[in-house]
């Protein structure tokens, strides 16, 4: 199994980024090449499910996450069926800023093709994984509410 850790920092306030990351209409903004459906409930709540479908080289892999842990604006993890695949988000109060760290343990899926697999290298997981926060950052940092 593989593990990626990766860290940034957010200028905008814990409570601003827990609630962009655990609403699922942000989900397919932040992971673009994926598209999220079938949520059955808040993502801010354990046993919520949903599915994920990506493509990479007209390949198409679908899997259903689950949200196996959650501590109000601290932790949020999730487990999907295939790989396996656990990512656990740590939100850390940082002044007026978040610190928010991602954490994966993976295993690419065994129905993949071997070229396939072998492009989703731990470098492209982890380029990929960065890309992710760049991206929660630019988008959580645009919707800070202005005080009055």
């Amino acid at each position: 199994m593989e593990h990626i850790r990766d860290e940034i920092r957010i200028e905008a306030p814990v409570e601003h980024v827990w609630s962009y990351l655990t609403d699922g209409s942000h989900w397919d903004e932040i992971q673009p090449r994926a598209k999220h459906t079938d949520f059955s409930g808040p993502l801010d709540q354990v046993g919520t499910t949903f599915v994920q479908t990506g493509r990479m080289m007209s390949f198409e892999s679908k899997s259903t996450l689950t949200v196996v842990e959650v501590e109000s604006q601290r932790l949020f993890h999730l487990r999907a069926d295939a790989g396996p695949w656990d990512m656990v988000w740590r939100f850390e109060p940082d002044g007026d800023a978040t610190h928010l760290v991602m954490e994966s343990d993976y295993e690419m899926p065994g129905h993949l093709p071997g070229f396939v697999k072998n492009l989703m290298t731990k470098g492209w997981m982890e380029g990929n994984v960065h890309k992710i926060l760049v991206d929660i950052k630019a988008f959580t940092e645009a919707t800070v509410p202005v005080p009055a």
